[in-house]
């Protein structure tokens, strides 16, 4: 399982448990449930308890759901339908799950079996009470909560809707990152053999395969700019394993394997090429009616100038000289010095390198 899977998995199991806190003590404070509806047995801590066991496990489950099933089905859907049809599954679980949870109480409460003609005559009158209809609101709407806060996470990119609300970069900070500008190659010659609009689905399969990648190896989407994508890292998850490096590799074997898939729907097979620099930037919020995240400095622009020279020396993918002595370590790496070249924009010469992998699927 990914770590951003993990994640969403451990926010919604918290979430639940939050919210099955603050629902205990608010029932005991108001309402004082716990002697006339869950019985004489039951005391407020083995409610709490219980509670928050069955908050564990039913936001553990669906977080599994979520991730492994949800997630896959409808990662094509717009964004209206995948949160109706995510906000229906969770419903049937918080139906399933108040039920169950509230069973066990009245089970032990009253010293009724379980699995009893008693016991379902219970539930099926606790269903029609006033109170069912509080909890399952009350359930409902934290639920799709949690679920808006996770579309919106994923629609702003990982941690980044977090980083709004704590205000990390309301003002310009310097970080050190990597910046890859991956852009496809003979795009204007695709776009006119396909048309506009085949065109887009074109690129929309593109950026649905790399998506699968981006978590693996712990890279940030920071723009699509038209049939270009540019990912960032920090220094320590770009390095690592040569992240910033095999994420290419991956993709290019990956859009290899679904060779027969692009040429059934869109005759050609994409081939991306990439240009990767690295050094420090300063980070800001920008914007007032459409707030982003922006990067500022000359490691950012250099990147993009890397890879304008990737068609012109026909290679795949190039890197400055500061990130080949950085990569040098990994010995999977080989490289070609390419020159000391002079870039568009630049007033100095730039190292450029060409990486080399023998497990890539291009030469």
């Amino acid at each position: 399982m990914k770590k951003n899977q993990l994640h969403k998995i451990l926010f919604l199991v918290c979430f639940w448990i939050l919210c099955a806190i603050f629902n205990t003590f608010y029932d005991e404070s108001f309402f004082g449930y716990q002697s006339t509806v869950e019985g004489e047995n039951n005391d407020f801590l083995s409610i709490l308890i219980t509670t928050i066991i069955g908050a564990f496990v039913g936001g553990t489950a669906l977080g599994i759901v979520e991730v492994l099933v949800l997630s896959k089905l409808l990662r094509k859907k717009s964004f209206g339908i995948t949160l109706l049809c995510k906000s229906l599954v969770y419903m049937l679980f918080m139906f399933f799950f108040i039920s169950v949870a509230w069973s066990v109480l009245y089970s032990r409460g009253f010293g009724i079996p379980f699995f009893s003609i008693e016991m379902l005559e219970a539930w099926l009158n606790f269903i029609s009470t006033y109170r069912f209809y509080m909890l399952f609101l009350y359930w409902g709407l934290a639920s799709i909560s949690a679920l808006f806060i996770l579309q919106v996470n994923d629609k702003f990119g990982q941690g980044i809707l977090f980083n709004f609300m704590l205000g990390k970069y309301h003002r310009p900070k310097e970080e050190n990152q990597i910046f890859m500008f991956m852009d496809l190659k003979s795009s204007t010659t695709y776009a006119e053999q396909l048309g506009h609009i085949k065109y887009s689905l074109f690129i929309q399969d593109c950026f649905y395969d790399i998506s699968e990648l981006i978590t693996k190896y712990n890279a940030k989407i920071y723009q699509y700019v038209g049939d270009e994508i540019v990912l960032t890292w920090n220094f320590s998850d770009g390095f690592k394993d040569g992240n910033c490096i095999n994420i290419f590799i991956a993709f290019d074997r990956l859009l290899n394997r679904r060779r027969e898939y692009y040429l059934g729907k869109y005759g050609v097979i994409p081939e991306f090429k990439a240009g990767l620099n690295m050094g420090k930037v300063s980070v800001a919020e920008v914007g007032v009616i459409k707030k982003e995240l922006a990067y500022h400095g000359d490691a950012l622009n250099t990147a993009s100038r890397i890879q304008d020279k990737c068609s012109e020396l026909q290679k795949r993918i190039l890197i400055s000289g500061s990130m080949k002595n950085q990569l040098e370590k990994l010995s999977s790496f080989s490289y070609t010095f390419l020159g000391n070249i002079m870039l568009k924009g630049k007033t100095e010469t730039v190292d450029i390198y060409e990486v080399l992998h023998n497990k890539m699927a291009f030469s």
